[in-house]
């Protein structure tokens, strides 16, 4: 599937961006929604039945244009980043395909989260825009990190890069 685009009026909400891709009859259907980024998880009711499945919208708004792409659980997004909150409104997965993303996303949620200070190893080395290359950062907490000389970096999508945490 492509992307939609076009005019949106007002703020840029989940809600906002639902409506704009598919109208206020679905938008009504919607029982949660969960944005990160320009990634916006939903638990849909289905129009002929009481199941409720997962959808995956992503949206970005430039210069009052907002550009949308959605992608139905079964179609296996490739973002896992789904909340548990929006995950436990889901009825039974109708597809394999369904029901491997809804495993990855409940796997990235059980994986271990650093606390300030810690050690995280990533599973390759990770390259900087200043030349550096490393493989093991202290968490500071967001996506904000440090290399043991002091430096500080930001991973914005570490939590998608295999790692593991080292003892504090």
């Amino acid at each position: 599937m492509g992307w939609t685009a076009g005019y949106l009026e007002g703020p840029f909400s989940s809600k906002a961006a639902i409506d704009f891709e598919f109208g206020e009859r679905f938008t009504d259907r919607v029982l949660a929604t969960a944005r990160y980024g320009t990634v916006i998880y939903a638990a849909v009711e289905a129009a002929d039945s009481d199941d409720v499945f997962g959808l995956v919208l992503l949206a970005e708004r430039r210069d009052g244009v907002l550009f949308t792409k959605s992608i139905n659980e079964n179609a296996g997004p490739p973002h896992d980043g789904c909340p548990a909150r929006i995950l436990d409104l889901l009825t039974p997965a109708s597809s394999e395909c369904a029901q491997r993303w809804r495993e990855r996303c409940r796997v990235r949620l059980a994986r271990d989260r650093p606390r300030r200070g810690q050690k995280i190893v990533f599973g390759r080395p990770i390259d900087f825009s200043d030349g550096s290359q490393h493989s093991c950062l202290v968490f500071e907490g967001g996506s904000r990190f440090r290399s043991d000389d002091g430096v500080r970096y930001e991973v914005p999508s570490w939590t998608s890069l295999e790692y593991h945490l080292m003892d504090k």
